[in-house]
């Protein structure tokens, strides 16, 4: 064992000296601080007290004067290898560099010249303010070239009169940093992150952490008399409303006589076995369940809006909004709402009330005269006004399209699995706690477990059908919003608050609530995308956190599993909307995400499915590409089969026209795409490829894709359910200092080892260290929403908790061509 090294005094000395010279610089001891900090930067130059020392140096020459050396140092620090060190140093030289004179002004009678820009409606920033515009239409920060993660880099608020700061709509958790009262008057820099963060100071002038991001509004107007804007198609939008509703019905239906009939076959072995009459099977599971389907979509539907008001009075307590309570938070909202209706033509919506304090609206019922427009408390308190106005306009837009009334039927139709899932795991720890012998204990986790996992399992299918038209459904409602009070800016606001109010009542109740996830479909925001975005606005500008939404070539592909559009993209139209009446858009993304693409030949059909396949593209979604393909397969070997027919050679022509090579080769070709993706998906994770990024960074890069799988380490404090209603993962949220990222689990043991641990000795599941510091190690995967398939999840008490991604995905793509080899050696039935 090798003996303990004592440190350099040299080191320690100048780490004496950096920290008394950065102590002068904040007193404005400047002659002190200066030479302290020169003594520094000669004994430790290159490194990170070096750094550290230059980076004081530039403030102390800029506050006295010597502009001349604060340049020439700034130049030096320019060539850092340090990304963020050479940003910084980039946007001080702009700072301290004299900017041009000013060009002559032409005569009076000239024309006015080309080169300049027309009128646009927008507002121009103070040159500087450092306006996040400059990274989003133009060009963009360039990426870490290890991680991929592009540098923090929080400009300063918007130099607008009317730009008022916002806190977060709720206290953030012990422990979590706390907004600062008063923005800085400079452009702030990013904060140096990497593997020596911790050694870089956050106290120098200009070099701000993200918790010194100051969000604030400009406050952008309205029009008085907006144009009319584009007719929206509803008679397309009700023709696909109708055939999802339609699929509802059938997979409904699918999904309840799989169980009936499984149910049976399970009773007829366990008759075989004990020989109890109890086992019998029930003779009435072997009917044909659609008569009965039928019957209950159509109660659903008719008694819509009393069977939803029971649930959020047995649940949440809704009460009734007076018009007077209304008219107190938002006299406008009261005026939109009686406009809107008479120039309708249809009767005024029941006004709800849900006394609770995150910001949600929603609007449900089967028919406009039953229909109800329920808002949260939190909505009325947290958001202005003008906001207000927005989001009632919204509902309306919701009940004049017709389209509440499918999805009212289809929250329904889904809080049935997901009321048995929440209720089970609910009541089987209190009976459990009234029991004293382990084995009923045992018995009665075991049966509970089960059926909570298959009933969440069940609503998450059965959300699949109307994730379409509830995506479609949002464009619409946004459109007919901003026509409806001419406010798009407003309508920005309401969204980008409520995304903001929803992530930090998750930060306040250490969890996602049941209601929040359960009303996912009717919600202004979705959930999932609210935990990381509404997080992190707080520490970084809006346009750098919603870039991914709008400039992602493939972004459109992986919102397939969302219930709501990508934010980004609903905000960019909105301030389309906002150009389009000549107002100052709220945020810059009108032009962002516009890229010129170079232009191509007239390419065969060869060469773009050759091009396809070598894109990302094609590899993350090769298990569900591989279906298709496999049918290239199947016409192969049937070719092969009719050849060998019309000749002697008989052992090959039962191939030719063979049905269960299609049914056995759909399985194969989602095994064969799975096993192509494996190693893309999951590279290995080792120290030196393995990144930290902050939030804001992970979300500020516009190429990532899920495939990218970048390795990272997050720590911060674990939220989320307790018991068994997480036991599968359902509900895991990393609460780093800069966001929520949520996390998911796969035991190594499958769904054995989540759900039945008492079979596995040792184990620890995620939901056993929830409200704990961890430290959370996977792969990063940005899609519509960000989360992190996880390696292992670690305790600071050295409790880990081993997840099995990997594996299961080989396992299952094994299984997967077994499946489909099986088929084909049945034959066809």
């Amino acid at each position: 064992m090798a003996p303990p090294t004592n440190p350099n005094p040299a080191d320690s000395s100048a780490k004496q000296s950096l920290e008394a010279g950065l102590a002068a610089l904040k007193q404005q001891d400047y002659p002190t601080a200066i030479a302290l900090l020169e003594s520094v930067t000669q004994t430790a130059a290159n490194g990170p007290s070096g750094i550290r020392a230059q980076m004081g140096l530039v403030a102390a020459y800029k506050a006295t004067g010597n502009l001349k050396k604060a340049i020439a140092l700034c130049s030096s620090l320019a060539k850092s290898p340090n990304p963020q060190v050479k940003t910084w140093a980039d946007r001080t030289l702009t700072e301290l560099t004299p900017p041009p004179p000013p060009p002559p002004k032409p005569p009076a009678n000239k024309p006015k010249s080309p080169e300049t820009p027309p009128e646009t409606g927008f507002v121009a920033f103070d040159a500087g303010t450092k306006s996040p515009k400059k990274s989003i239409g133009g060009a963009r920060p360039t990426a870490d070239q290890k991680t991929g993660f592009l540098p923090f880099e929080p400009p300063a608020a918007p130099g607008n009169a009317k730009s008022q700061p916002i806190s977060p709509p709720s206290p953030p958790p012990t422990g979590q940093t706390s907004e600062p009262e008063n923005s800085t008057e400079t452009a702030p820099d990013t904060e140096i992150s990497g593997e020596n963060s911790s050694d870089f100071p956050k106290d120098i002038p200009g070099v701000a952490s993200p918790d010194t991001y100051q969000l604030t509004w400009r406050q952008a107007g309205r029009a008085k008399s907006p144009r009319p804007l584009k007719r929206l198609k509803l008679l397309d939008f009700r023709v696909q409303v109708l055939a999802s509703t339609i699929a509802l019905f059938f997979l409904a239906r699918f999904v309840l006589q799989f169980l009936l009939t499984n149910t049976n076959s399970l009773l007829v072995q366990l008759y075989i076995f004990s020989r109890l009459p109890i086992f019998a099977p029930i003779q009435l599971f072997y009917r044909d369940p659609t008569p009965f389907v039928q019957m209950v979509f159509g109660l659903l539907l008719a008694s819509s809006p009393w069977l939803i008001d029971a649930l959020l009075k047995l649940f949440c307590g809704i009460e009734t909004l007076r018009g007077s309570v209304l008219s107190k938070h938002s006299k406008e909202a009261s005026r939109v709402l009686r406009s809107y209706c008479t120039k309708q033509n249809m009767p005024t919506p029941v006004l709800k009330l849900l006394p609770l304090n995150v910001p949600v609206a929603f609007s449900y019922g089967g028919l406009p005269r039953f229909a109800r427009i329920t808002v949260s408390r939190g909505l009325l308190e947290q958001l202005t006004d003008d906001e207000i106005a927005t989001i009632f306009a919204r509902e309306l837009a919701h009940i004049s399209h017709w389209d509440f009334a499918p999805m009212s039927l289809a929250l329904l139709v889904i809080q049935i699995p997901y009321l048995i899932y929440w209720q089970v795991a609910h009541w089987q720890e209190r009976l459990c706690d009234l029991m004293t012998i382990e084995f009923f204990r045992s018995a009665v986790k075991f049966v509970a477990a089960a059926i909570s996992a298959t009933s969440y399992g069940i609503y998450k299918l059965l959300r699949w059908p109307m994730l379409w038209v509830s995506r479609r459904r949002v464009y619409f409602s946004d459109h007919t919003a901003a026509q409806i009070t001419g406010n798009p800016n407003g309508l920005t606001r309401a969204l980008a608050k409520i995304a903001i109010g929803i992530a930090a009542n998750i930060q306040q109740q250490k969890q996602t609530s049941f209601f929040l996830e359960s009303f996912d479909l009717l919600l202004p925001v979705g959930v999932g995308q609210a935990v990381t975005l509404g997080s992190a606005a707080l520490h970084a500008p809006l346009e750098q956190i919603l870039l991914w939404d709008v400039s992602n070539q493939e972004r459109n592909w992986l919102t397939v599993n969302s219930a709501h559009p990508l934010l980004g993209e609903r905000l960019k139209l909105l301030a389309l909307y906002a150009q389009f009446w000549k107002l100052e858009t709220e945020l810059d993304l009108a032009k962002a995400g516009v890229q010129e693409q170079p232009r191509k030949g007239k390419l065969s059909l060869f060469k773009s499915i050759l091009e396809f396949k070598d894109s990302k593209l094609f590899l993350q979604g090769a298990p569900f590409f591989g279906i298709p393909m496999s049918l290239g397969i199947v016409a192969l070997l049937w070719l092969i089969g009719g050849i060998f027919s019309r000749t002697s050679f008989w052992l090959l022509d039962w191939l030719w026209g063979d049905r269960s090579i299609i049914w056995g080769c759909l399985p194969i070709g989602f095994s064969l795409g799975t096993f192509i993706r494996i190693n893309y998906f999951f590279p290995d994770i080792t120290p030196k490829e393995t990144a930290s990024p902050s939030v804001p960074e992970i979300l500020s890069n516009p190429e990532s894709l899920p495939l990218d799988a970048q390795p990272v380490r997050l720590e911060g404090q674990l939220l989320g359910r307790s018991g068994m209603g997480n036991w599968l993962g359902q509900d895991l949220i990393l609460q780093t200092e800069t966001g929520l990222v949520r996390l998911h689990h796969v035991s190594r043991f499958g769904y054995i080892g989540s759900l039945w641990q008492f079979f596995i000795k040792d184990t620890t599941r995620p939901s056993d260290l929830i409200g704990k510091s961890v430290v959370a190690i996977g792969w990063l995967r940005r899609g519509a929403t960000v989360a992190i398939d996880l390696e292992t999840l670690r305790s600071q008490e050295g409790r880990v908790s081993d997840s099995g991604h990997p594996i299961w995905s080989a396992v299952l793509a094994f299984a997967a061509a077994l499946w489909g080899a099986y088929i084909i050696i049945q034959g066809p039935r």
